[in-house]
């Protein structure tokens, strides 16, 4: 009890002090920016901290770097309070308290723990009920960041969004879905990143996203070898935060060169948005928190397709998430 009230507690500072300087950064973005990645690596403890911000810091070192176009650009044109509680669910409650959780957990029981869950959604199978409960039972774990993917939205997800205040939630669906009432709600739910897949219908979603404040990114989805710095230009006219390449199917392991390419550009561009490629990145996160690299990835259904070759089907619908774990994401011997 008394380490969890030492966590709120530390929690609470950090997310007033941040909260002032993005307010701070609408007169000054550039140097209070610079400040804020400075003095968070300096206080850095843990391991994906200290990597993520030392790419932030060289990123910025340049003052003529396009990524100062992008805080620019969020800054102006991204609710503050948005920007706030998703950087803080998924900066603390993910990649720091919950991590911490993670190893904690993986030490003791043997086996892995993704740091991000992914889940596909469609309207005639969706149970709010048992997402909420996969939910709970992984924060319990240290999961704090949740995706969904749809393509028909569900009435109901944006609930499990607004109820679920502590983790952070990204919505993936198509340009042509997403109806007026989620356009609506995405800049209330301040918990939400909406990433809009890319298509002749995108600017207008986009557009209608930007004039509400709320925080989205764009996707594309690809088979082999995308024209990724062809696309990212296209995609920097849309303003999105992120610009994420997303590989189709449930084939997991194809994912290498474009993840590489991906991290060329986005250590070497001259547009704006920043280039992430999801599954890659996905994976990347988990070894920083953990050493062993895990992702899980459930299909409609509920059962588990991240992980190929097994006889016997997982469903966290009828099976607890520690369990599929377990069975599915043993820790690697050394």
């Amino acid at each position: 009890m008394e380490q969890k009230t030492t966590q709120i507690n530390a929690k609470s500072i950090i997310e007033a002090y941040v909260g002032k300087k993005l307010e701070a950064m609408r007169d000054n973005p550039d140097r209070e920016s610079r400040n804020l990645v400075d003095l968070a690596l300096g206080l850095s403890a843990g391991r994906f901290q200290k990597h993520f911000l030392s790419i932030a810091h060289s990123m910025l070192e340049d003052e003529n770097s396009p990524y100062y176009a992008l805080i620019h650009d969020a800054i102006k044109n991204v609710g503050t309070a948005n920007i706030l509680k998703f950087g803080m669910n998924i900066g603390y409650n993910s990649f720091t308290a919950g991590a911490r959780t993670i190893r904690n957990l993986e030490k003791e029981r043997g086996y892995n723990i993704p740091w991000v869950i992914t889940f596909y959604v469609d309207d005639k199978s969706f149970s709010q009920e048992a997402y909420t409960e996969a939910i709970r039972q992984g924060k319990k774990m240290g999961i704090y960041t949740y995706v969904f993917f749809c393509e028909d939205i569900p009435g109901k997800l944006t609930e499990i969004f607004d109820d679920e205040t502590e983790c952070a939630f990204m919505l993936f669906s198509d340009a042509e879905n997403i109806e007026k009432e989620i356009l609506s709600q995405a800049s209330e739910i301040k918990n939400l990143m909406l990433c809009v897949k890319y298509s002749d219908s995108a600017a207008e979603v986009c557009e209608d996203l930007r004039s509400n404040k709320a925080l989205y990114s764009l996707w594309y989805e690809y088979d082999k070898n995308p024209m990724c710095e062809n696309l990212l230009n296209t995609a920097d006219e849309l303003h999105p935060v992120l610009t994420f390449f997303v590989r189709t199917g449930d084939d997991y392991s194809g994912y290498s060169n474009t993840y590489n390419e991906v991290c060329k550009l986005r250590n070497s561009r001259t547009a704006a948005s920043a280039p992430m490629e999801f599954s890659g990145t996905c994976r990347m996160v988990d070894e920083i928190i953990s050493d062993d690299s895990c992702i899980a990835v459930f299909d409609e259904s509920g059962k588990l397709i991240s992980v190929c070759n097994s006889e016997q089907d997982y469903n966290f619908r009828n099976q607890a998430l520690a369990e599929i774990f377990e069975k599915c994401y043993p820790k690697a011997v050394k």
